[in-house]
């Protein structure tokens, strides 16, 4: 991120027509400017975690995420309020235009994304790959069979890549729709081709009434990121 101040400075207009998503990567940033930005519960939550690293993180990521709403809503970061869903999935009550404002966060390693939308679930994730994971295991235990049997088609050169591909793509669905891993991450599939989008297949239409598709969000070295959201032909607007 070139730019800090100017990111925390920005002016967003919402459509329901675009995703604004923003890549951050977190050593760019100081905590000591955007914990200002957080509730009084969070400051007590971010103090409660004793990894370093994961304590910055969360401050980051909440602190832009609460400016970025901030700038959108025109009011003042602090006085946002988090609602969590069932599966805790965080929302907000106030509105842009009359339409609800939908966010998603995810960060991992140096990086995190932020995604902002109206009327339109969305879902991020971003992962960074280890090269030393049992991703064969992995694969079995939570992937579909459908998944599993595609995994399996492809070299081992190329297998580690794919599971991230499709885990990310997995993991930013199950946090759009709200319902997280209680949805059974084996009761869906995604492609694990390299294709800007693809659609999600799931079970049964008693699971879920919507299509959900899945975007690549972009490429950074050592990480997978992508994108869930229940709108097919979306302007995905990325900031970085």
């Amino acid at each position: 991120m070139r730019n800090i101040t100017k990111l925390l400075e920005s002016r967003i207009e919402l459509s329901d027509s675009e995703i604004h998503i923003f890549l951050l990567q977190l050593d760019l940033f100081d905590c000591s400017q955007l914990i200002t930005y957080l509730s009084e519960d969070e400051v007590v939550r971010a103090e409660q975690l004793k990894v370093e690293e994961k304590k910055k993180q969360f401050i980051i990521v909440r602190g832009v995420c609460r400016k970025l709403l901030s700038h959108a809503l025109n009011i003042d970061a602090k006085e946002i309020k988090f609602y969590y869903g069932e599966h805790k999935k965080p929302y907000i009550k106030e509105k842009y235009n009359n339409k609800s404002v939908e966010f998603n966060i995810s960060h991992s390693g140096n990086y995190a994304l932020v995604a902002l939308t109206l009327y339109n679930k969305v879902g991020v994730d971003i992962e960074k790959i280890n090269h030393k994971i049992d991703y064969q295991s992995l694969s079995k235990r939570f992937f579909s069979e459908k998944e599993n049997e595609e995994l399996l088609c492809l070299t081992n050169d190329e297998q580690l890549d794919a599971f991230y591909r499709a885990w990310t793509r997995k993991e930013s669905f199950i946090k759009a729709t709200g319902k997280g891993i209680a949805f059974g991450l084996d009761r869906f599939s995604v492609s694990l081709e390299d294709n800007i989008k693809c659609q999600v297949d799931i079970d049964s239409s008693k699971l879920i009434n919507e299509q959900w598709y899945c975007y690549n969000v972009m490429n950074v070295e050592n990480y997978k990121m992508a994108l869930a959201s229940c709108k097919n032909n979306i302007d995905i607007i990325i900031h970085q």
